[in-house]
């Protein structure tokens, strides 16, 4: 045998380095951990201090796992993500905690919550304003998802180099028809919906009149809540909202540019403070810690310091929950995605678990696979059959697959901003023949049938294949139709005529019979427990159980501070884009090749 190359010897020198370097990083890691843990001491939570709500990152209903070492070792390309749970938790235990008496938002490092989220967290402050206590938020500019949550808040303070641009909602998409067209590259595409428009952007240079149509009524309705919802909580006018959102230009050169000024002038702030004044004012409320800053405590080290203060050790049965987030793909990944392996396990976990007397399937998501779709709606189903009840609560997006796996539930819960219905059916399959040809390929060949190899894309599809596919996604519309119909107790014509592909609001969704009420998740588990007929219940979230490798990511994540480019930064905002964009090809793995995706819903989705 002859000696390896020198080349060899070169790569398998540099694997060597590369596995040493990433087992060296890993051990330091370890040992940070172990010092930290080894370090810290108890949780004091003196009395009269203030909760500080400072949530760093995307808000969402289910992290993701993070990876600190490709954080270390590249530019962090995903933004870091905060349970909104955990933030409704800690308010929950300060309203009935003597010694918190105020909570400070501080939402500078916040980089997005969904309107759905924000009024969430919204509903949330205002209980604990109704027990007697108070919120304020300071912040050096306010974006608008943040200016939604802090418009709760007794009071908004603002830095006087600050500002406030609330521009409203849009639906603006790419479209690379032209682009493919001169490419040479073929996109097939079989549809049923006269409002399904994913595929549009393959297909066409502009939006339809029907998505036109569709896209306004929605980005018009979300606006229409978030402009009611700020004007009811800072007592502002209609006519002096509309006139700072839709002529902020001419507003703006009345007060030479100073956009402080004109949001103290609107009412949209009380006060404009320093960050040295802001502290002032917040001390005077709560006093001073040892160090001289505000008497104050995160919302996470409160977490940690009231372990245990909300057991529900006499319970007569528990409530399972269920979240899911992201595109329904086939498969069995447990974060990130909606995987029908890894959900339908969950599913018969809950099953199976006599002590879980209903269950609440709690998701987020723009949709995906249709036969994913239907292989965890299956799974619903079959619990509703042993006489435990399912109940669906929509977070800020479930349509198209999503609506599918929620049609046949006992009862689906929506909040009043949910993006959802997207009721049609789509396939996608592109072909590249005309593109090899152009550079002297080609694909040829024998088969035994006039579809066998049909699917290449590399030679086309056949006639024969596309009719196929055509056949397979119409079937698969009514198939969606006719569940949505039971589900809904509606005739299937009835569904037809609002379906089409077309996305609604939640609050138009509840009008046309689409969901069941509005209300959140803890809504949605109240209802669970009184169709299961219990009154005294614990609430046991069901998840598949990190590895202890993931486990100990996670903790360190959360307890060492990598070095990282700022997150909130455009550049890093367009990596986090590009990646998202690159994982939705990921999720297209149906093995019908027929999807039911919002693509409304997913521009959204790559935007977060």
């Amino acid at each position: 045998m002859s000696d390896p190359s020198v080349l060899t010897r070169i790569g398998l020198g540099l694997s060597i380095a590369r596995n040493f370097t990433a087992n060296l990083l890993f051990v330091i890691l370890i040992v940070v951990l172990f010092v930290f843990l080894f370090s810290s001491s108890e949780i004091d939570i003196p009395d009269g201090s203030a909760l500080v709500l400072n949530p760093k990152g995307i808000l969402v209903d289910q992290q993701t796992v993070p990876d600190p070492l490709q954080d270390l070792l590249s530019p962090r390309t995903v933004l870091a993500e905060v349970e909104l749970r955990q933030l409704l938790t800690a308010i929950k235990r300060a309203t009935n905690d003597d010694r918190i008496q105020v909570i400070v938002l501080d939402l500078d490092e916040l980089a997005y919550a969904s309107t759905a989220h924000g009024n969430t967290l919204g509903r949330s402050l205002e209980t604990f304003r109704a027990a007697g206590k108070e919120v304020l938020a300071f912040g050096a500019f306010y974006s608008q998802p943040q200016y939604l949550i802090a418009s709760h808040a007794d009071a908004v303070y603002m830095h006087p180099f600050g500002q406030i641009l609330l521009s409203g909602f849009s639906a603006y998409q790419m479209y690379f028809n032209e682009l493919l067209n001169k490419l040479k590259i073929n996109v097939h595409i079989f549809r049923v919906g006269k409002y399904k428009t994913f595929v549009e952007p393959y297909t066409r240079s502009s939006m339809s009149e029907p998505a036109r149509e569709a896209n306004l009524a929605l980005v018009n309705g979300l606006w229409d809540h978030y402009r009611e919802r700020v004007m009811a909580n800072r007592g502002i006018p209609r006519e002096e909202f509309d006139r700072y959102t839709q002529q902020f230009d001419t507003e703006l050169e009345r007060t030479s540019g100073d956009m402080a000024r004109l949001a103290l002038e609107y009412k949209l702030v009380d006060e404009l403070l320093t960050f040295d004044q802001a502290r002032e004012r917040i001390a005077n409320k709560v006093g001073y810690d040892r160090e001289g800053a505000y008497n104050g405590i995160s919302f996470e080290d409160y977490l940690a310091g009231t372990v245990g203060d909300e057991q529900g050790s006499r319970a007569e049965a528990s409530i399972g929950v269920i979240t899911a987030r992201g595109p329904i793909i086939m498969g069995n990944r447990s974060r990130g995605v909606m995987a029908a392996g890894n959900l339908s396990r969950l599913i018969k976990q809950a099953r199976d678990d006599d002590d879980i007397a209903a269950l609440v399937f709690r998701m987020d998501t723009p949709g995906g696979s249709a036969f994913a779709s239907e292989l965890i709606r299956q799974e619903l189903e079959l619990t509703q059959l042993v006489g435990k009840p399912v109940v669906v609560s929509m977070g800020n997006t479930a349509a198209s697959g999503g609506y599918w796996v929620a049609s046949t539930a006992d009862s689906i819960y929506a909040l009043p901003t949910t993006i959802t219905g997207s009721i049609g059916i789509f396939g996608i399959v592109p072909t590249f023949e005309q593109s090899l040809a152009e550079i002297g390929v080609y694909t040829d060949g024998v088969g035994t049938s006039p579809i066998a190899g049909a699917l290449d894309p590399t030679s086309g599809v056949s006639e024969q294949m596309a009719r196929i596919l055509q056949a397979n996604v119409e079937n698969g519309y009514k198939q969606f139709l006719n569940l949505v119909a039971r589900g809904r107790e509606m005739m299937p014509e009835e569904v037809d005529a609002i379906a089409q592909g077309r996305v609604w609001i939640g609050e138009k969704a509840l009008e046309i019979g689409l969901v069941d009420e509005l209300g959140n998740l803890e809504d949605a588990i109240g209802h669970a427990a009184e169709l299961a007929e219990i009154s005294n219940y614990r609430i046991q979230y069901l998840s598949t159980p990190l590895t202890p490798k993931q486990r100990l990511i996670k903790q360190l994540s959360e307890s060492v501070e990598l070095p990282k480019s700022s997150q909130n930064g455009t550049v890093m905002r367009a990596f986090s884009q590009l990646t998202r964009a690159w994982q939705l090809l990921d999720t297209l793995n149906d093995p019908r090749h027929s999807y039911a995706l919002c693509e409304l819903c997913m521009a959204d989705w790559l935007q977060r």
